[in-house]
């Protein structure tokens, strides 16, 4: 008997599956120097990934979309949701600049 998934946890694994198809591998280990020469901070490849989303994609809801994916892996990673939330736009801002400037 085959067993079929709702609608719901297909597109939720598709979304993930497809999350970053559109940004070019070579970018992530460049902003990954470049973060480090610029601000002196090491980031992983997971966290460098977001930040090539919201820097090199138009509109802020690119921008906001990486600050939540940002901020779900900093509360993964033991942090609490307000100071996950707070590094999560840190990050970008710093990173990408001003969000109010496009």
């Amino acid at each position: 008997m085959v067993r079929r998934d709702d609608i719901n946890s297909i597109i939720e694994r598709r979304r993930e599956k497809e999350n970053l198809r559109e940004i070019p591998s070579v970018l992530v280990p460049v902003w990954q120097i470049k973060i480090m020469e610029r601000f002196g901070i090491n980031v992983d490849r997971e966290v460098a990934e977001y930040i090539v989303l919201a820097a090199h994609e138009k509109g802020t809801w690119k921008r906001q979309r990486a600050i939540r994916k940002l901020e779900r892996i900093f509360q993964a990673r033991g942090d609490s949701r307000e100071e996950s939330a707070r590094k999560a736009e840190e990050v970008i801002r710093l990173a990408v600049g001003d969000m109010n400037k496009e």
